[in-house]
């Protein structure tokens, strides 16, 4: 089994909290009952979004010396629509969304994978990879995703969402994250089981360069 380490940054709407309509909860208690390590923060606006990003750039393998390759995924839960993401009363384009990941990119302290997870409506157009990219010409110590997961459609139902994500983190402690053909047959059955159409930005190290895939 190929445990990951997952970090879980949620801002929901505050009628959300009051429904306990929470993903991050949820997602969180399942994944541990998988063995993966996972942890949930919630952000209720940028300021508190960016000094997430700052505490979770501190990472280091040295500390887990047996695991210091595992996956590291950072997942974020938020409403959104095609151009940005909500973090309280704050929208973020996918520029400043990059860009208030970089201190997590740019941490060589950690020595697994990054991968990103993006569960908000109209994140299946998210132009992250286009950015990341350019953060690296400007500085050759950012860390580029390896993926980057997004849901498909304007409007993803909270519910069947999450199902999606846990039997994605359920299937990929499976494999090995770099075995594309095998990251896309998982996207294919939980598309066949619930309708969720997840899409990928994969990236090719030698090449810098991402693909991408999304159901047919």
């Amino acid at each position: 089994m190929s445990r990951i380490r997952l970090a879980i940054i949620e801002s929901p709407n505050p009628i959300d909290l009051f429904t306990g309509t929470s993903e991050a909860k949820a997602l969180e208690a399942s994944c541990k009952l998988m063995g993966h390590e996972a942890v949930s923060f919630l952000v209720k606006s940028r300021k508190e979004f960016q000094e997430t990003c700052k505490y979770l750039s501190s990472a280091s393998s040295h500390h887990s010396p047996e695991r210091e390759k595992a996956p590291f995924f950072i997942h974020i839960s938020s409403h959104g629509n095609s151009d940005c993401v909500g973090f309280g009363s704050d929208d973020l384009g996918w520029d400043e969304l990059t860009n208030d990941l970089l201190p997590i990119l740019e941490n060589n302290n950690y020595k697994g994978k990054f991968a990103l997870s993006i569960s908000a409506c109209g994140s299946g157009e998210n132009t992250i990879s286009n950015y990341a990219k350019e953060a690296l010409r400007k500085n050759n110590k950012t860390k580029l995703p390896k993926y980057i997961f997004s849901i498909l459609g304007a409007t993803v139902n909270w519910d069947a969402a999450l199902v999606g994500w846990t039997l994605l983190y359920y299937k990929i402690s499976s494999i090995s994250i770099s075995d594309k053909i095998k990251v896309i047959d998982i996207l294919k059955k939980i598309n066949d089981c619930i309708n969720v159409q997840f899409a990928y930005k994969r990236l090719e190290e030698k090449e810098e360069k991402y693909y991408h895939y999304s159901p047919k």
